[in-house]
């Protein structure tokens, strides 16, 4: 078989807790294809599928908007693309996601990271900070070369933060971790095979190198090294060994399974827009062709739950987004996602609740 040039990238991370197991993600890049598989390996968690519009007007919403009196916004934009995102904490809120121009963006999970603050930057809470950059920038490039004139990252209080995985329908990929009040960049460029695990990047790298796939003297037995704690090395080895076979997306899967199937699967091809996407509760793959969803200013913001019964092409499924329809999954999604078993009765997340309505109220409609 021909063996095609093709960049992968790979990444390990927690998504919201420390003590939460890691996630997995990669990029096969080929002529024909841009794949990106990702799988959400934390616990059973609520969550929707949003068709974000574009040409709609935005605010910055901080921790401090969403938890205080003070509300008003220093940050507004507008929505050059649209994006399908997949959401934990409600509208505008994602965990990761695509848009139309396919550029691909997460979040993962990594301990030494520190707040980059830029005093003329106003605060934006990490999950809208990843819905902005997918509502301004079509590519890496353009988001990287952002970074310091945009918004700063606002985490989970008294929580660590998180690192970025991103790529474009191009077949660029980078990512950007907040080290030392700066932020770091690798590219694909600098990156040998663009992987990375919750350690920094070089961490990773070197403790891979002892194996005989990166030509070290350690003997890598893919039947023997199925533990959870090989599935870095695991996913290298696989991704290293890929031959063309013109089943990317097959492969992707395949890749994902054998790491460790995650609660959210998601497999997109950001080149065809074809996406790919599977829960923990409903395990069946289903589709949805992103060509075809409306993005347009005048359409209606659609929603469909993760944990969907429809099966196939699912496009037709999507339903009109409302203020109490996102409101269930604040309730349930940001208890979790702060994982503080006091948080979901606090008063604190009394006013968080009520400040997404006001938030959000001109943009969804109330039922």
């Amino acid at each position: 078989m021909k063996f095609h040039f093709f960049r992968l990238a790979v990444i390990f991370s927690i998504a919201c807790s420390v003590q939460s197991k890691a996630c997995s993600a990669f990029l096969l890049t080929g002529k024909e294809y841009n794949v990106v598989g990702f799988n959400e390996n934390w616990k059973t968690m609520p969550g929707m599928i949003v068709v974000n519009k574009r040409d709609v007007l935005k605010r910055n919403i901080s921790w401090q908007n969403l938890t205080t009196d003070q509300t008003q916004a220093n940050k507004q934009w507008t929505s050059k693309f649209g994006s399908v995102t997949f959401n934990l904490l409600g509208y505008d809120f994602p965990c990761y996601g695509v848009n139309e121009k396919g550029l691909f963006l997460v979040e993962l999970y990594l301990e030494e990271t520190t707040k980059v603050y830029h005093p003329k930057q106003p605060d934006m809470f990490w999950a809208q900070w990843i819905q902005y950059q997918l509502d301004q920038y079509k590519t890496v490039k353009e988001v990287v070369d952002h970074l310091n004139d945009g918004p700063n990252i606002d985490w989970w209080p008294n929580a660590a933060g998180s690192h970025f995985f991103l790529t474009d329908a191009q077949g660029n990929a980078a990512t950007i971790a907040l080290l030392n009040g700066k932020y770091t960049v690798l590219t694909h460029k600098e990156m040998p095979m663009p992987l990375l695990c919750n350690n920094q990047y070089q961490k990773d790298l070197a403790a891979a190198k002892k194996f005989d796939f990166l030509g070290g003297n350690i003997k890598f037995d893919p039947d023997q090294n199925k533990n959870w704690e090989d599935r870095y090395n695991r996913a290298y080895y696989m991704l290293k060994n890929y031959t063309y076979d013109q089943k990317p997306v097959d492969y992707a899967w395949n890749i994902l399974n054998s790491i460790y199937p995650g609660e959210w699967q998601t497999v997109i091809d950001t080149k065809n827009m074809s996406l790919y996407f599977r829960s923990d509760l409903k395990k069946e793959v289903k589709t949805i062709d992103i060509s075809k969803l409306d993005f347009s200013k005048n359409a209606t913001v659609k929603y469909l739950d993760i944990h969907t019964d429809e099966k196939g092409i699912v496009n037709r499924y999507f339903q009109n987004l409302t203020l109490a329809k996102n409101n269930q999954y604040v309730e349930q999604g940001f208890p979790i996602g702060y994982d503080n078993k006091e948080f979901g009765t606090s008063s604190i997340f009394g006013k968080l609740k009520k400040n997404i309505v006001k938030f959000f109220e001109n943009i969804l409609p109330e039922s």
